[in-house]
């Protein structure tokens, strides 16, 4: 078999790459292990992102969501800040259902898919072994590497893989919480280590989890955690816990050889906020747009553009302050300011362009600043 690009993973970033070269007229194939797969994820995307790529209207008439309206922050020390989402709002997807539909989108542009795992890469013939047991050949011109934090594209060439973050999850039943349009965010090292701890209204249920960089933590975090939120109301025992990897965001290459990065495997996550979703569509449409136009380098420049001063600043906030609650809790408190609340939902609820924002959102900061800024980017 023989295709011009063959993109290695089915979730939002590579099913959103074979989808944009699908519809350019490129013949793109995409392979993905487990069709049915379902990420731990919270499954959260802003509205505005979804209008971005112009599937806003398809999503809510095809699969579940949640809508949700406000967002409560838990600072270490301080009261609660409540903030009620203006000029957007987040829809929450299951995962498996989100990924789905968005493969079907990529099948109906045009794109081949195959359930399959890629076994090996040797100069532009990838072998695959479907799910069936059959073995595939497929040539390819260009590679698009959209398979996650344990990248096997990555694992196969040898290559580094971004670093990472664990956190671990439950699904409790819908009845344990009275409002299902808030998304929860609590902070304190107490119950998550250089991360947050969650509760977000899904479809059916709420996800309550955690984070940290050592896997060997996660136990006593959710335990302290849940204990925390619901007051030994909840008895963790009676879930199913699942971990997962969180990319770690850094400056890392785009492509190597005829091999171009997409999505978690890249490693876009925004810092603090980890969100993940709406930065993995857009390094993929940036990717595709630099294979229509047959420059690589034309992906870098495009994020760039777009996203690098934003996320290396989230970056230098998030190295300062996480893993110390007392500054946690004061850049937290920053944000009782309307104003302020004005211009974080413009980044990242409404997705304005990041380089006229962030100077405002800055400023508002003060002598803060200058203290992060000593902070050397890891």
């Amino acid at each position: 078999m023989q295709c011009e690009v063959l993109v290695v993973g089915g979730g939002p970033a590579g099913s959103t790459a074979a989808r944009l070269l699908a519809g350019k007229g490129i013949e793109t194939v995409l392979i993905e292990k487990d069709l049915t797969f379902n990420k731990p994820c919270g499954g959260g995307i802003p509205s505005a992102g979804l209008k971005e790529f112009n599937i806003l209207n398809k999503l809510q008439n095809q699969i579940p969501f949640n809508i949700v309206t406000k967002v409560k922050i838990f600072p270490p020390f301080s009261e609660p800040i409540e903030v009620s989402l203006q000029g957007g709002e987040i829809l929450i997807f299951n995962r498996q259902s989100f990924d789905s539909f968005m493969r079907n989108l990529a099948e109906k542009s045009g794109v081949k898919i195959i359930e399959g795992e890629l076994i090996n890469i040797d100069n532009g013939k990838l072998t695959v072994r479907k799910k069936t047991g059959e073995v595939l050949e497929i040539y390819s011109k260009y590679i698009i590497a959209a398979d996650g934090v344990n990248s096997r594209v990555c694992s196969i060439k040898g290559w580094s893989k971004p670093e990472y973050y664990w956190t671990v999850s439950l699904h409790i039943p819908e009845n344990f919480i009275d409002t299902k349009d808030t998304c929860e965010f609590w902070f304190g090292n107490s119950h998550a280590s250089f991360f947050y701890s969650w509760v977000f209204p899904g479809v059916n249920h709420f996800s309550v989890g955690t984070g940290a960089e050592d896997i060997k933590k996660l136990k006593i975090l959710i335990n302290n955690f849940v204990g925390k939120r619901f007051a030994g109301k909840l008895n963790i025992n009676s879930f199913k816990l699942r971990a997962y990897k969180i990319p770690k965001w850094s400056r890392r290459s785009f492509f190597k050889e005829n091999i171009i990065f997409c999505g978690d495997a890249l490693g876009t996550v925004m810092p603090i906020s980890f969100e993940g979703i709406y930065y993995s569509m857009k390094s993929a449409q940036f990717a595709s747009e630099a294979i229509v136009q047959k420059d690589l380098n034309l992906y870098k420049k495009l994020w760039d553009e777009n996203f690098l001063k934003q996320f290396s600043i989230m970056k230098k906030f998030q190295d300062y302050m996480f893993g110390n609650d007392e500054r946690i809790d004061n850049w937290l408190n920053i944000h009782r300011n309307p104003a302020i609340q004005e211009l974080a939902m413009a980044l990242w609820l409404r997705k304005e362009h990041g380089s006229k924002l962030i100077p405002l959102y800055l400023k508002a900061f003060g002598s803060l600043i200058s203290r992060i800024a000593t902070f050397k980017i890891k």
